[in-house]
């Protein structure tokens, strides 16, 4: 609740798109970049020269070195393509990051849990407690059989005297 309460009057002094973090995190991305060569295959399709060429497809919002597709936060290749296009790099984030998401996640009120001590009325019992329901235990002895395992089969039987599966001693009819 109080946790709540902080993280709610926090964002609320926010005035940036993206959560702090986020922020600094796009522009760490975007400083690295700066210096990497875009090339331009169509519209959407862009290959960087790092270290390494790397492919960037901002339709699709995925890159070859994968974490663009693993947290949905643009990669420093994917932040180089979109600045190479001129686009908007907030477009090309997940609503998760953005501070309008985090206000909306701590906007409700969590409400304190009552006292059972308190709340305690003149019979004794306590006013709007859930009880456990009242189960009865089954009469007799509780079962004992084994439990087979999945690939565990029966044996199969076999006759005393004639030692063939299927029949056993009682109905034999092999001659003796």
């Amino acid at each position: 609740m109080v946790l709540n309460s902080q993280r709610r009057i926090e964002a609320e002094k926010w005035t940036t798109v993206l959560c702090p973090e986020m922020e600094t995190r796009l522009c760490e991305n975007a400083e690295a970049g700066r210096t990497w060569a875009v090339r331009r295959s169509n519209c959407t399709v862009f290959e960087v020269f790092a270290d390494y060429s790397v492919m960037v497809d901002l339709e699709q919002r995925t890159c070859s070195c994968c974490l663009w597709q693993i947290d949905g936060f643009p990669c420093t290749h994917a932040v180089a393509a979109i600045l190479a296009k001129r686009d908007s790099v907030y477009d090309y984030v997940e609503c998760y990051y953005k501070t309008d998401f985090f206000r909306k996640a701590y906007e409700s009120l969590i409400f304190p849990i009552p006292d059972i001590g308190k709340g305690l009325g003149s019979n004794g019992s306590a006013a709007g407690v859930v009880l456990p329901p009242i189960t009865k235990r089954p009469a007799g002895r509780p079962p004992t059989k084994r439990i087979k395992f999945f690939g565990e089969f029966k044996r199969p039987l076999k006759c005393s005297r004639c030692s063939v599966a299927g029949p056993n001693r009682k109905t034999c009819k092999a001659i003796i």
